[in-house]
């Protein structure tokens, strides 16, 4: 009898989970099938999974509509440069708060915590009005009090450029930079401050404790935050559709008009399946990147989630 319970137990375990991986599964493995899958297929009824042939229409097409190669270059170099900076401003502001005390830290680290939950779609219209009109330190405000002109002589517009991503991440305040501070903060304060008081002994100053003496032992949470920072911004369309609407459009963006571009002009059968075939291999390209880099960097991601203890 308790065998039988054991057993049966295991067989409820297995459906539960093969019932979770199917359903998270399954998005990935339809795309796979439909990118490689002839468009003519895609109205036969004996074809399921399994295409009777194989075919590069459907990724050729993608990369012609989405001007893939423009496209990825503009979202490697936003990604890559805004989680870099991200990273720099992240790391000092998680070491300020584990490691100096300073008037209010507990009230401005509980602010920090909720930007969190603010999502960034509330924000963008103010935020686009603001790069639309950037205002250095309220200069052109300043100089048009004296010349009687209209401000807006004064200002920059930082819409198409990458400034737009590089402002939040040099500041502190880019995307999920509430969390990237989190982590660093647990991951410093797991860290003896007899490493400190050692550096300070032999003449470090906070900076050079910070460069030598931190940051190397809190490379895996470093590389953790450098990939969800990374994930986050190629995956990012609402900002980026604002502040990139007519050039310097990075994948994110150009899948979803690519997409809007098929569907406007499908009037027959053939166009709809060409639209499908276009849609699921832009889907493929657009995660392929994302994908890639997870396999080779799991081992360090991994890592980096035990070390700060975060889950979920």
């Amino acid at each position: 009898m308790k065998r039988l319970k054991k057993y049966a137990w295991a067989l409820c375990r297995f459906l539960l989970i093969f019932g979770l991986s199917f359903v998270i599964l399954y998005p990935m493995l339809q795309t796979l099938s439909k990118t490689f899958m002839p468009i003519e297929q895609y109205s036969d009824l004996s074809v399921v999974w399994i295409p009777l042939s194989l075919t590069l229409d459907n990724i050729k097409n993608a990369i012609k509509y989405m001007d893939f190669g423009n496209a990825l270059w503009q979202s490697v170099i936003l990604s890559v440069s805004a989680s870099l900076l991200q990273l720099v401003s992240c790391s000092l502001a998680g070491y300020g708060f584990a490691r100096f005390k300073f008037p209010f830290r507990g009230f401005l680290f509980l602010m920090v915590i909720l930007t969190i939950i603010i999502p960034t779609q509330i924000i963008f219209l103010p935020t686009f009005m603001e790069y639309r009109f950037f205002d250095f330190f309220g200069i052109g405000r300043l100089i048009a009090l004296f010349t009687g002109e209209n401000y807006v002589e004064y200002t920059f517009n930082l819409i198409n450029t990458r400034a737009t991503f590089w402002i939040p991440s040099i500041l502190g305040v880019g995307l999920r930079s509430g969390l990237f501070i989190y982590i660093f903060r647990q991951a410093f304060r797991n860290i003896p401050t007899a490493l400190e008081e050692a550096a300070e002994i032999d003449g470090c100053g906070p900076l050079r404790t910070f460069l030598s003496v931190m940051v190397p032992n809190v490379r895996t949470s470093a590389i953790t935050v450098f990939l969800f920072s990374m994930v986050w911004h190629w995956n990012e369309y609402t900002l980026t559709r604002t502040f990139f609407p007519t050039k310097n459009a990075p994948l994110a963006v150009k899948l979803k008009t690519a997409i809007e571009a098929l569907q406007a002009g499908s009037e027959t059968r053939f166009d709809v399946s060409l639209q499908m075939g276009v849609s699921y291999a832009s889907v493929l390209l657009f995660l392929l990147p994302i994908v890639l880099l997870y396999i080779f960097a799991q081992r360090y991601f991994m890592e980096g989630i035990e070390t700060t203890g975060l889950t979920g």
